[in-house]
């Protein structure tokens, strides 16, 4: 709508039969209605980034002053919020800001960027679109719903698309398009508003065939754009987005494989009383009442019955100091909508009406006064609000989740923090509140039943939505020392298997008290016994107690541990003991076949020693024995005591990846993306390095990924173009999940690309 140039005649007639509109069923997991459902009240920033054709103004960014609006701020972005409006439409005009070649000015785009987060950083829904751009016919921009002008409507409406939908693909489905706004026969005073829906004449027949087209041209080019304009919500207008228009069987919605289109509506109905300043009516009486309630019939009949989502994007009354007669009118107006899930956004153009002699009310439909942030009209707005959408207060995405403890006791049955011991230990906290269960969220688990980890998910009920989820470990119960036997130097602990830990954990010391102690710890869930043999000397006495433990995805610095056994104590016996082995190198590369340290090109890398530190003899003194020594990751070697020599030590070593090689490379402007050859089997991930340098000495970057079936990536953020970049991958693998522990295979050789 622009100040002083909208004469829209939405007056409601008879119900209309059932059109035959073409609507494509839904492809994508999310609805129209998933959104339209969650937008609430909206509010539309008119005749501000809308502003078009103000040739005196050649400072871009005061632009949107062109019609008498001050700067957009986000202190006004936020009391439209605090009112409790959860939808900003942001009209914008583009074509006093295009170069020949249609390319928008990156002022501009920015700016329109700046005015979408600051709705966007409060959470709100935004519906971004292409105003006052009707104008081909007269500027030589834009479009015209003409077969004259189709071919350079369709250039400029894609041109437009594709740069917006670019700018703000990664934006998620609380940013809404509208593809264009009411499109029509601009300055044909016979048709440019009224027409037979059930019999236009060849003008508007040929305007509405160019309008599908230009929907159409609209929509394949935003979703072709990629990111989340996949399946993101597009509202699609009729001729002049009136109900006319949008209900004449010439119009079509475009043809959408995602489903994610709705209705566009733009109703100033009825339009005696909400607009016509000059010959209408300032009492809202019956007959007007009707009115509203055919539009409305005609929206549930020809739209929502059939399972159509339609946003009305306009509405509103003129201020003709009738204040109770719109107020009467915006509750009946808002309850309509509201029973249709039909979200409704109230055009406020800042433009108020005084009542003074001579002054007209025509196009006096401001709400929120920009530069005071006060509602001019509270009656009024109080009104709009009585039969609105409950408004979603917040997305428990957002919020912080908490669990009292960050672990718990395995008990054999489930564990629910949310109701232990009558007790609730999960706080829900959004914008410094904190949520109350069963009023604001459910608490439901997964996992919570056995050892590990568990996750309690809370899930928005009432005013708030989404869910968010918190972990928390369920450790396991008590483990016991099932035996204890000795020979010299050394001592055997057998304790209880657990199937539901990760790991065993065995702690011995010269003292009860345990003051100072050692310990022995296993991830080998079978192994229920070990030989201490280290420390133990013949005739001491040693307290040992064990316990299981789990821990995160293989982390020890998140190692949760069961309570211990029951202490036990032996006295030790005598005997020569292995007591320690160590190889030459910690890590080997994959070679595809068993990888012998202690027979490796004839050579033995295998040091086995006493407890006294006696040099032992392989064959003679010990035995060598492999696990997992083929395959990329940990390997193990097992060191037996054989002959007057008693005892066990194990020894790991790591088997990294072979050397891995890029296969392709290649640019596209201000970027390059590699692929490479997927790694060894057992591997943990793969790192790339790339530099201007090609020595790698400076200006190196990297990029780290843990996933195996990650063979590509785009790298944007630092090259331009005009350089030569250089690069090579390798793969790696970590011991025991340890980031510390990381074991590199040999770099691929180095490619270069020179960025578009």
């Amino acid at each position: 709508m622009k100040l002083q140039k909208k004469l829209i005649a939405l007056a409601a007639s008879a119900a209309i039969a059932v059109t035959s509109l073409a609507f494509p069923a839904s492809a994508a997991s999310l609805k129209p209605k998933d959104i339209t459902s969650k937008m609430g009240m909206g509010w539309n920033l008119g005749n501000s980034l809308d502003t078009s054709n103000c040739s005196w103004i050649t400072d871009e960014n005061k632009y949107e002053t062109g019609w008498g609006n001050p700067i957009v701020t986000k202190a006004l972005i936020d009391k439209v919020k605090s009112l409790g409006f959860n939808t900003v439409r942001i009209p914008v005009s583009w074509h006093n800001h295009v170069d020949s070649s249609n390319n928008i000015s990156s002022t501009w785009m920015n700016r329109v960027q700046d005015v979408v987060d600051y709705a966007i950083d409060d959470g709100m829904y935004v519906i971004l679109n292409i105003h006052h751009d009707n104008t081909l016919h007269t500027d030589k921009k834009g479009f015209y719903p003409s077969s004259t002008y189709l071919s350079k409507s369709k250039s400029y409406v894609s041109a437009v698309w594709k740069q917006v939908s670019a700018r703000f693909k990664n934006y998620d489905e609380h940013l809404i398009f509208e593809t264009l706004n009411e499109p029509r026969l601009v300055g044909d005073t016979a048709n440019e508003w009224w027409f037979n829906k059930d019999n236009p004449n060849s003008k508007v027949k040929d305007a509405i065939s160019c309008i599908n087209t230009l929907n159409q041209t609209a929509l394949d080019t935003i979703r072709a754009a990629g990111g989340k304009n996949a399946t993101r919500l597009v509202m699609c207008p009729g001729y002049g987005a009136s109900i006319e228009g949008c209900t004449t069987s010439a119009f079509k919605l475009p043809k959408d494989s995602a489903g994610m289109t709705a209705v566009s509506l733009h109703a100033y109905t009825p339009y005696d009383f909400a607009m016509n300043a000059s010959n209408g009516t300032a009492t809202y009486s019956s007959n007007m009442q009707q009115q509203l309630k055919s539009l409305f019939s005609q929206v549930k009949s020809s739209f929502t019955d059939k399972g159509i989502s339609v946003i009305i994007g306009e509405y509103g009354a003129f201020d003709k100091k009738n204040s109770s007669d719109r107020c009467k009118w915006a509750e009946d107006y808002i309850s309509q909508a509201t029973a249709l899930g039909v979200p409704c956004v109230l055009w406020d153009n800042n433009a108020f009406y005084s009542g003074s002699s001579g002054e007209s009310s025509n196009e006096k439909l401001g709400f929120l006064n920009r530069s005071t942030l006060k509602v001019a009209d509270s009656s009024y707005c109080k009104a709009l609000f009585k039969n609105a959408p409950q408004v979603i207060l917040g997305n428990l995405k957002d919020a912080s989740v908490t669990v009292k403890y960050d672990s718990y006791t395995y008990t054999g049955s489930a564990v629910t923090p949310d109701n232990r011991s009558g007790s609730n230990e999960i706080t829900v906290k959004l914008g410094g509140k904190t949520l109350k269960k069963g009023t604001d969220y459910t608490v439901s688990y997964t996992g919570n039943t056995k050892v590990g980890k568990a996750t309690a998910t809370v899930k928005g009920k009432g005013q708030y939505e989404g869910s968010k989820s918190v972990k928390f470990i369920i450790k396991p119960a008590v483990n016991q020392v099932t035996k204890l036997t000795t020979a010299a130097n050394k001592i055997n602990v057998y304790w209880n298997a657990d199937s539901s830990a990760t790991g065993y954990q065995v702690r011995y010391s010269k003292y009860s008290s345990f003051s100072s102690s050692y310990s022995y710890t296993t991830t080998d869930l079978k192994k229920t016994a070990v030989t201490l043999s280290k420390y133990p000397k013949t005739g001491e006495t040693w307290y040992i107690k064990v316990r299981s433990f789990y821990t995160t995805d293989g982390k020890t610095t998140s190692t949760r541990y069961g309570n211990y056994s029951d202490v036990q104590k032996i006295k030790v016996g005598s005997s020569n003991v292995i007591g320690s082995a160590s190889l030459k190198y910690g890590s080997y590369t994959y070679t595809g076949s068993a990888i012998t340290p202690d027979s490796r090109n004839g050579a033995d890398e295998l040091t086995v020693k006493s407890v006294g530190g006696k040099k032992l003899t392989k064959g003679t003194d010990y035995t060598v024995s492999y696990k997992k020594n083929k395959a990329v990751g940990t390997a193990v070697i097992t060191i037996a005591g054989k002959g007057s020599y008693s005892g066990c030590v194990t020894k790991e070593f790591v088997i990294k990846p072979a050397v891995n090689a890029v296969t392709a490379i290649s640019s596209t402007s201000g970027a390059f993306k590699i692929s490479w050859k997927k790694a060894t089997a057992g591997s943990t991930g793969y790192q790339v390095k790339y530099s201007t340098d090609k020595n790698f000495a400076k200006n190196v970057h990297s990029y780290t990924s843990t996933a195996l079936s990650d063979l590509s990536e785009n790298f944007s953020t630092v090259p331009k173009t005009g350089e030569t970049w250089y690069v090579k991958v390798r793969s790696f693998v970590t011991k025991d999940g340890k980031t510390d522990s990381v074991r590199y295979g040999n770099y691929s050789s180095v490619k270069s690309v020179k960025i578009k």
